[in-house]
């Protein structure tokens, strides 16, 4: 049976295990059939969605995984925009408001607690990483 999946990832891009266990888990879910709909990157987690990250070239660039996963299952790519907002993850909307530069990757989406409660209430599972 398939199931449908969001995950809520709140650890940083790096020095911590859990955006590439987080991606470990979606990529294992979508070898298992299953559907992922939402990855919600929630506090710490926003730095996920900044275009501006250079691992060097032995690491893993995780940045570029989560797109990877996008294109492979369609699923929403989302960063709370408060929390983005207070760590200068800033998307083209807020940039051009504010007379900045953009620093998140077009491929995820600002959004806000009421798309993740919407995610969460439709999916028929929610992991937390």
């Amino acid at each position: 049976m398939s199931l449908t999946y969001t995950l809520v990832v709140t650890s940083p891009l790096y020095g911590k295990q859990g955006s590439a266990s987080a991606l470990n888990f979606a990529q294992a879910l979508l070898n298992a059939g299953h559907q992922l709909k939402t990855v919600f990157f929630y506090l710490d987690g926003v730095s996920n969605g900044l275009s501006t990250s250079l691992p060097a070239s032995d690491e893993l660039n995780i940045h570029q995984q989560w797109l990877d996963l996008k294109a492979a299952s369609t699923c929403s790519l989302l960063v709370c925009s408060a929390a983005a907002y207070r760590r200068g993850v800033i998307g083209e909307d807020e940039a051009a408001a504010n007379q900045l530069l953009a620093n998140m990757d077009s491929q995820f989406e600002m959004s806000g607690l009421a798309e993740m409660a919407t995610a969460m209430l439709t999916s028929d599972r929610v992991v937390h990483l």
